[in-house]
């Protein structure tokens, strides 16, 4: 009987080893992704365009993306929202992305040209996103500050210069958009990178922006061009109800295949990227 038994003993002992290994290698194998933001963020759905730009570039998918957000939201205002709290308390997202309203950070560059009340909500600002950068890694996340853009030179570098120094009190790299958007928009001014209402994010600046994180994600991999196509519809300026939106949702097939961007438009894009600042 105690041969059976520690017989029995040591099979449910490996099958518990067998087990943890297959969870272990399916942890490395998919890694949970979070974006958090604002309609900057769910414009083209950024997620699924991060998750199409992976399976681009080889191999089976290592990221599964799920996003949180408003129309018009601040990450302060996101901040104080249970749900996302839970998200981000949950241990699951290995990396977040978060994601300002366009141009809000540019308040780290008027200094004393403001009023009290101006510092003071910049101040908040600020804090928030120190405060959703702490709360992500405190659970095992890297997480990434995503830049937003404008159209000046002037008001353009300002931000690039606003955003670099708020993700370093984040303690998160920047990944730049304004400049290289610039850059880009005056060499191919026919490419999709603004939304219908000229404001929102095109098609090719979404990319821009997926670009972005898998460079940073994956620094020392050479980003190979690819044919941007898909099933699923994209969001647009009008998102619904529910502020998170998990990946099968973003991804459920909703027709054939289309071509969004060609081999050479992603090629002229990634041409353009420069190691991520911050």
């Amino acid at each position: 009987m105690d041969a059976m038994w520690r017989r029995l003993c040591i099979a449910w002992l490996a099958l518990l080893l067998a087990s943890t290994a297959m969870a272990s290698a399916s942890d490395e194998a998919e890694q949970r992704v979070l974006f958090v933001g604002n309609s900057l963020t769910y414009v083209n759905s950024l997620p699924l365009i991060f998750e199409l730009t992976v399976q681009a570039q080889g191999g089976s998918p290592r990221f599964r993306a799920d996003m949180y957000v408003r129309g018009g939201a601040r990450l302060g205002e996101l901040e104080q929202e249970p749900e996302l709290r839970k998200l981000l308390d949950s241990g699951v997202y290995r990396v977040v992305v978060l994601q300002e309203r366009g141009g809000d950070a540019l308040c780290l560059r008027q200094g004393s040209e403001t009023d009290d009340g101006a510092r003071k909500r910049c101040e908040q600002m600020t804090a928030a996103h120190v405060g959703l950068a702490r709360r992500a890694r405190e659970h095992g996340a890297r997480v990434m500050y995503m830049g937003t853009y404008q159209s000046s030179p002037q008001f353009s570098a300002m931000l690039v210069r606003a955003e670099s120094a708020l993700g370093k009190q984040m303690g998160a790299p920047v990944l730049e958009v304004s400049e290289t958007l610039r850059k880009l928009q005056s060499r191919h001014p026919d490419y999709p990178w603004l939304f219908s209402d000229n404001a929102h994010p095109g098609i090719a600046t979404t990319t821009l922006m997926a670009l972005r994180v898998y460079q940073a994600l994956e620094p020392n991999a050479p980003i190979r061009p690819y044919a941007l196509c898909t099933a699923s519809n994209l969001y647009t300026t009008r998102l619904g109800e529910h502020a998170f939106v998990q990946h099968d949702k973003l991804s459920a097939a909703t027709g054939p295949a289309r071509c969004l961007l060609s081999e050479a438009q992603t090629r002229s894009i990634i041409d353009a990227l420069s190691v991520p600042k911050g």
